[in-house]
C-alpha cells in the first residue's frame, strides 16, 4: 500500500487525506457506490460495516453500523458505531461530496459530535488510483477533536480492506 498523506489546515478548517488504491478507478468507485462493495472495506480493520440504508445519489443517505468484531481491540470489541453519509454530488466515476454525521441506529444525526463535509475525487495514474479526500469542519477543534478520536488511524487501516478488494 502506497504512503498516506495528511494535510491539517486549522485555518482553514480543513483536513486533506491522499493516498493511492492498488487498483483501477472503475473498481474503487465502485468500491464506494456498491453497498456489497461498500460494506466489504468500509471502516477500520476489526471492524464489519453492514449499511441499514444505501443511496449513494444526489440528496440520498447512506445509513450504516461499523461494529467491532477483534477481541484485540480492548474495549471497543463489541462496540457498535452508526453513521450517516448524506450524498450532496456525484460525478460519476469521477467525484462525490457528502455530508458525514455520527448517528443513531434511527438515523438520528447525533449533534454532540462532530460532522464533517467531504469530497473525495479519484484519479487513475498506471492501473492504480490516487484518492484526494478532502474533510471540511466547522471549526479548527473539530477537526482536532476527530483527530484525537483516531480518525487518521482508522481511516488508513481501512485503506488496506479497499487495497485487497480491488486489486
Amino acid at each position: 500500500m502506497a504512503d498516506v498523506k495528511v494535510t491539517k489546515d486549522l485555518e482553514n478548517k480543513t483536513l486533506g487525506i491522499e493516498f493511492e488504491a492498488n487498483g483501477p478507478k472503475d473498481k474503487v468507485w465502485r468500491a464506494y457506490t456498491d453497498r456489497d462493495w461498500f460494506e466489504k472495506w468500509w471502516g477500520p480493520e476489526g471492524w464489519e460495516t453492514t449499511a441499514k440504508e444505501f443511496n449513494f445519489t444526489p440528496g440520498g443517505r447512506v445509513h450504516y453500523s461499523m461494529k467491532c468484531v477483534d477481541e484485540r481491540q480492548g474495549e471497543w470489541f463489541g462496540q457498535t458505531s452508526w453513521a450517516i453519509m448524506d450524498i450532496q454530488s456525484v460525478d460519476e466515476g469521477e467525484s462525490f461530496t457528502y455530508k458525514d454525521y455520527f448517528s443513531d441506529e434511527q438515523g438520528v444525526p447525533n449533534t454532540e459530535m462532530p460532522s464533517l463535509t467531504i469530497t473525495n475525487k479519484l484519479i487513475e495514474e498506471n492501473g492504480k488510483t490516487r484518492i484526494i479526500s478532502t474533510s471540511y469542519a466547522d471549526s479548527a477543534e473539530q477537526i482536532e477533536e476527530l483527530i484525537k478520536m483516531g480518525m487518521i488511524e482508522g481511516f488508513t487501516s481501512q485503506i488496506t480492506k479497499l487495497d485487497q478488494l480491488v486489486a
